[in-house]
């Protein structure tokens, strides 16, 4: 008699293969019997490939079967209603999904040690626009000023909600417990910003490691090296992801990367082309604007930035 399928979600990816945390417990298996170990059946491991970096994301719904003690293996995949990909290497055409079947992104970045980066902040909500999916931008470290980055005017100015925190005071912290409760959030943006601490402020049984930043080179200490799914006591779940030095683009054209941005797709209707790319057109809306500050310069710069990777992609 074959053993029977049970419906898990997968929590951690890394070298001995996925766990996954089934939705009931297995009588018998070791700890509280609702996490397992799997590997990925043949004919879904070897799914697509030469598109994807692996089949199974964390995030994804899944059937397993138990073998033996805390092992088992994932049979079938259910259909994602959302990602959060970023090309697997840099310029490259495999996907790497960091996160399946979140609701929304929470940007990290920090006040200061490392500086807060908008440029890291608008490719990351270039992919949510593209992914559909919502987006909280989180300021750490607030303890180490006493003024907000200046940019955050213009992301609430665009309806992208804000928010400082500190992890080691503790500012903020309840309104961020409050926006995680009740839905599944996947958090990201570079090493050092302090993702872990926030979400360790949030919930101390997490017991996430955290590190710093490098005094020499300024950049933060991976502590976070695969991602990891967590629930949460008020409700829904967290995705901690291991920080990145840059987020690339997957699956983006040129063509729909206007359209990514909020401000400059309010503005391209006025373009006198309607494939006009804001860079260098006659009668450009977007460019009037930015002359007269319509358009904030640094969501511009980071604009053309993403054009210019897009043109090395394609090359």
């Amino acid at each position: 008699m074959s053993a029977p399928e049970r419906a898990a979600t997968v929590v951690r990816l890394d070298a001995r293969g996925c766990l996954v945390r089934l939705d009931e417990p297995i009588p018998g298996l070791a700890g509280d019997g609702l996490e397992l170990w799997c590997g990925v059946r043949g004919r879904i491991h070897l799914r697509d490939r030469r598109h994807q970096k692996t089949p199974v994301a964390v995030g994804d719904r899944v059937q397993v079967v138990h073998s033996q003690e805390d092992r088992g293996a994932v049979v079938a995949i259910e259909a994602r209603r959302s990602t959060l990909s970023r090309p697997a290497v840099r310029g490259g055409r495999v996907e790497h999904v960091m996160a399946a079947n979140v609701d929304r992104v929470v940007i990290v970045s920090a006040l200061d040690e490392p500086p807060f980066n908008p440029a890291l902040v608008d490719r990351i909500l270039a992919v949510v626009e593209f992914s559909h999916l919502e987006a909280l931008i989180v300021v750490n470290k607030a303890d180490l000023g006493t003024e907000p980055p200046p940019e955050l005017a213009a992301y609430e100015a665009l309806g992208y909600p804000t928010l400082l925190a500190s992890a080691l005071t503790g500012a903020g912290i309840a309104e961020l417990r409050a926006q995680l409760g009740g839905r599944t959030s996947v958090v990201a943006g570079h090493s050092g910003v302090g993702k872990s601490s926030l979400l360790n402020a949030v919930q101390a049984e997490l017991g996430l490691a955290v590190g710093g930043v490098n005094a020499v080179t300024g950049r933060g200490t991976h502590t976070t090296t695969a991602a990891v799914w967590l629930g949460l006591e008020g409700g829904g779940a967290v995705i901690d992801t291991a920080g990145v030095r840059e987020f690339g683009l997957f699956g983006i054209s040129k063509r729909e990367l206007p359209w990514l941005f909020r401000d400059v797709a309010a503005l391209a209707p006025s373009c006198r082309y309607p494939d006009c790319s804001h860079t260098h057109e006659p009668s450009c809306g977007v460019q009037e604007a930015l002359l007269d500050g319509r358009i904030a310069a640094f969501r511009f710069e980071s604009y053309l930035k993403m054009l210019e990777s897009l043109d090395e992609q394609v090359g």
